[in-house]
């Protein structure tokens, strides 16, 4: 971490900006990033079996480091546990609950204060908290406070593989709920895409041999133009269905989402 930072891309846990920001990355989109990774205290190691919190913990760290030498990123871990190490063991609580009700959240929220207040200027990139998982609603929140405190620009990145869940329509109005202003932008990762999944792939211990099939429909149907259509047919086909139809309609062409 340099005093030369000019954008800092917050991540709740050490995948998020893999799955969600990788082609944009690629595409050098940000000017001097640095990363940081918030909760990285973990018990969660799905794709390879590890013996418990440290040595979960230390994996998920050098996967984190891995992909920051990778992309060329700066790179700081902050050492908040997830959910499960803060008694929220079920899917339930961690997309249910709500951020402020969390007796870490002031302690979290701080600390992403501080980092914030330490350049000023800098552009804050922070999760939607699409999916309303506990620990992105928790950053979503602070790096927004913090921006109003501090006058730091801030822009938005669509959390995957959460948003393949939801239509544009639902998505747009989680997004009016943040900030009704807020307007797309979206990146053409097409010749970088390849590169992309690679570089999610260095998170072995939750990316198996098949990534989630939500990072390539998504990356697909941000393309397609006619969006409440997309909507219908996200609503009333199959998935393997719509990610046919897709892939027809779009010619390969692969996008990411930023909105600002």
């Amino acid at each position: 971490m340099t005093k030369e930072t000019n954008t800092i891309l917050f991540s709740p846990h050490s995948d998020d900006i893999a799955y969600s920001l990788g082609g944009a990355l690629l595409l050098d989109y940000f000017k001097n990033p640095l990363m940081v990774t918030v909760f990285t205290r973990s018990t969660f190691s799905p794709r390879i079996k590890l013996s418990g919190e440290e040595e979960i913990t230390l994996k998920r760290k050098k996967e984190d480091e891995t992909f920051a030498e990778t992309l060329g990123l700066s790179l700081k871990t902050l050492h908040f546990p997830e959910p499960p190490l803060r008694g929220l063991g079920t899917d339930e609580k961690i997309f249910t609950s709500k951020a402020m009700s969390d007796p870490i959240f002031e302690e979290v929220s701080e600390a992403i204060y501080d980092i914030i207040s330490s350049f000023p200027g800098s552009l804050v990139v922070s999760p939607l908290a699409l999916g309303n998982h506990i620990d992105h609603q928790i950053v979503l929140l602070s790096c927004i406070k913090a921006c109003e405190d501090l006058g730091n620009p801030i822009l938005f990145y669509e959390d995957l593989p959460y948003a393949s869940w939801f239509t544009f329509k639902q998505i747009k109005q989680h997004i009016r709920e943040i900030n009704p202003d807020l307007t797309p932008a979206k990146l053409d990762v097409t010749s970088v895409f390849e590169r992309r999944l690679k570089n999610l792939r260095l998170y072995s211990t939750q990316i198996g041999r098949k990534i989630p099939a939500g990072v390539y429909t998504h990356s697909k149907r941000l393309n397609y133009e006619h969006e409440d259509l997309i909507d219908k047919l996200w609503v009333h086909s199959s998935f393997r269905s719509l990610f046919s139809y897709i892939a027809r309609m779009n010619n390969g062409s692969r996008y990411e989402c930023l909105w600002e």
